[in-house]
């Protein structure tokens, strides 16, 4: 029997995936890159995937954290979404250097890294509330 699964909770799943997969990208990537400098051409995105994955994140954020809040009531998955959203937007602002920071790559790594980390945790504790008994 197949029981339907809701938006939101699939929402806080691709959130942790894309949040996860974000993270990956921004931690290892560069590392990759460091010790294989000869693979670099191959394993160079476009430019416009920091803005993807924010124009996936924010949809999936939203609908999870609605869905939570309907459910548990707790403000602070939401919270730490926001703040997440809002870090991943500074790591895409750093990315394009759009912003004025002394150093653009690490800044772009440093909020991309916090923003995927916040936004993770907002959907696992979003994921944990709608799930706990009692």
């Amino acid at each position: 029997m197949c029981i339907p699964v809701p938006r939101s909770r699939v929402a806080d799943l691709a959130g942790i995936t894309l949040s996860f997969g974000c993270l990956v990208h921004c931690l290892l990537l560069p590392l990759l890159l460091l010790l294989a400098p000869a693979l670099a051409p191959w394993l160079g995105l476009p430019e416009s995937f920091h803005a993807a994955v924010l124009l996936l994140a924010l949809p999936a954020a939203w609908i999870a954290m609605a869905g939570g809040w309907r459910h548990h009531r707790r403000r602070l998955p939401a919270i730490l979404a926001a703040a997440g959203l809002l870090l991943l937007t500074l790591g895409l602002a750093a990315h394009g250097q759009w912003i004025a920071l002394g150093d653009s790559e690490t800044a772009d790594r440093l909020f991309t890294s916090l923003g995927a980390l916040s936004l993770a945790s907002a959907h696992g504790l979003n994921w944990r509330f709608r799930h706990r008994r009692g």
